[in-house]
């Protein structure tokens, strides 16, 4: 496959996306091209929140509805971009259950298939993971061990998957690659779909219908919510520091967002005007016998090495509930829509 670069008016990196078309995708795609830059996406569109249409017409994007295994076996050549960003993945709590058995492989291969391509290339590569793969309460530091909770629930697939792409991703440092992991704590904001069970947009979807509220494990659970568009400044503005501290592990959060899900309802019926009741249900009654809370009843991320980079969150908790009640105000969830 042979990729023409792209020419925008002030062109100053190609960026290659997978997953560009989901959540995390989107907002840090609007946010190079904010910054004057060019991005071509992929996305399978198995968990995208948008078919493209509103990139339609700029010459700064190009789109490939494909997944990046099929992408780099037509014969992409990574060597036409200047950066590359692995946010292509199965994720969120429900979705994430049909794939059971098969997740870790499917997340590791994509992710093998990327970095070998960037070695290839020689091209530098973002890598995300998760908080999950942490598997415990507290203050989480990028030097912290790891946990594998048992039994093997789907979560601790995806965990166990997860951990492996970073050290996939840190060894291959050993081979010549420019490699960065990111793990991210409870991103969240517009544009995200009730339908992997996040619990945001589930909140704020249910307050706006006037359905009830469904908090699951009696709501004592403690997330340090981040908005989407804080991740994306940091990969805009902060990467390159990211990338020359010597940092492999990046963790990207809001410490000061952290709230309890119960508190969080309250705090989305309130801003939202709902009249919804908050109900305690079992989550295995919403999402099936295969469902399993998180194993970190507090997840609060320590953020020595984007500090150091330069970054900090900006957005408040309070901002980023009301910026998700109005995309759902006036917008659909698309995934949630097309998985219906």
């Amino acid at each position: 496959m042979t990729i023409e670069p792209i020419r925008p008016r002030s062109r100053r990196r190609h960026v290659l996306i997978t997953g560009g078309l989901g959540f995390i995708g989107t907002h840090v795609a609007d946010a190079f091209l904010a910054a004057g830059h060019a991005v071509t996406l992929v996305d399978s569109m198995v968990q995208a929140v948008t078919d493209g249409s509103w990139y339609r017409g700029m010459p700064e994007v190009a789109i490939h509805t494909i997944s990046i295994e099929d992408y780099l076996e037509q014969g992409a050549d990574l060597a036409a971009f200047d950066l590359v960003i692995h946010a292509a993945s199965h994720v969120g709590p429900a979705s994430i259950l049909k794939y059971t058995g098969r997740l870790g492989f499917e997340i590791v291969n994509a992710t093998h298939r990327v970095i070998e391509a960037c070695l290839e290339a020689g091209r530098p590569l973002v890598v995300f993971s998760s908080a999950e793969v942490y598997g415990r309460s507290g203050r989480l530091a990028e030097s912290d061990d790891l946990i594998v909770p048992v039994p093997y629930s789907t979560r601790v697939e995806y965990a166990i998957g997860k951990a492996l792409t970073e050290a996939m991703t840190l060894n291959s440092r050993h081979r010549g690659l420019k490699g960065l992991v990111i793990r991210p704590f409870n991103v969240t904001g517009s544009r995200q779909s009730k339908a992997g069970g996040f619990v945001m947009p589930t909140f704020v979807q249910q307050a706006l219908s006037g359905q009830p509220i469904t908090v699951f494990a009696g709501g004592r659970q403690t997330r340090a919510f981040l908005a989407a568009t804080d991740l994306a400044r940091f990969l805009v503005e902060h990467l390159d520091a990211a990338l020359a501290s010597g940092h492999g592990i990046v963790n990207l959060g809001n410490p000061d967002n952290a709230v309890s899900v119960l508190e969080l309802a309250h705090r989305i019926k309130r801003l939202a005007g709902s009249t919804s009741p908050i109900v305690h249900v079992d989550g295995k009654a919403i999402h099936g016998e295969l469902y399993e809370e998180a194993a970190s009843v507090d997840k609060l991320p320590v953020l020595d090495a984007a500090v150091a980079a330069g970054w900090t969150p900006r957005v408040g908790l309070d901002e980023l509930i009301q910026q998700t009640i109005a995309f759902y105000r006036s917008h659909r969830d698309f995934c949630a829509d097309e998985a219906a």
